[in-house]
């Protein structure tokens, strides 16, 4: 090879490298109709679950449920979501766990609620514990130089993921989305098993669907 190709290969190694140092997943959601909305939260889970590690400070996590929440007038009025002012790809924590954030506009808002976690070796499940998890692993109150952020896997994992109801809505006949699949997960039969019981278990099982390849 050539050593102007050598170098222009190396060039070109660098630039992904700095891409991915500074990439960020793509949560935009197309809001032409229902169906556009969940078609995108199924690209959405399926580029997080599959794409992208959770790291904070020396541990990489990666995502094996989330739910989707979303309100937009007159078109995905989905009323179990929850009234923000974040711009896209924030952090936001509240009284349920741990949020991604959606765009806030005028007249749509909403996030994705992290329910579940792995490491190699534990499974993290149930958004409270996610929580109590992740500020365990912040060290010290005394350490500035704390790493928490999504960075994108060395290389796609291709596990399936499947989708069902959302966990414990309230109980509200107006919320005509109560019973649409925004929750997605991978991995049900390896959870941790003192975070969930055998009837949810089951439940979850008999009421997912799988989510088609994108």
């Amino acid at each position: 090879m050539h050593i102007t190709e050598i170098y222009h290969r190396q060039v070109v190694v660098c630039i992904l490298y700095l891409a991915k140092c500074y990439y960020m997943p793509n949560l935009d959601i197309i809001t032409d109709s229902k169906e556009s909305i969940q078609h995108s939260f199924d690209r959405i889970a399926t580029d997080l679950i599959h794409n992208w590690h959770l790291k904070v400070n020396d541990t990489l996590y990666s995502f094996t449920e989330i739910e989707f929440y979303f309100f937009m007038t007159d078109i995905h009025q989905d009323t179990a979501s929850r009234e923000h002012n974040y711009d896209k790809g924030f952090w936001r924590f509240h009284q349920k766990g741990l949020d991604i954030t959606f765009q806030s506009q005028d007249n749509s808002d909403g996030g994705i609620l992290i329910r579940g976690l792995k490491t190699r070796t534990e499974y993290i499940n149930g958004p409270v514990l996610v929580l109590e998890h992740i500020f365990r692993k912040m060290d010290s109150i005394i350490m500035l130089n704390k790493e928490f952020g999504l960075v994108l896997k060395p290389e796609p994992s291709n596990e399936p993921i499947y989708k069902t109801q959302r966990h414990e809505l309230p109980d509200n006949p107006e919320n005509e989305f109560k019973k649409e699949l925004y929750r997605y997960f991978i991995n049900l039969e390896h959870w941790n098993k003192r975070h969930i019981n055998p009837l949810e278990r089951a439940r979850i099982r008999k009421s997912s669907v799988l989510v088609k390849s994108l």
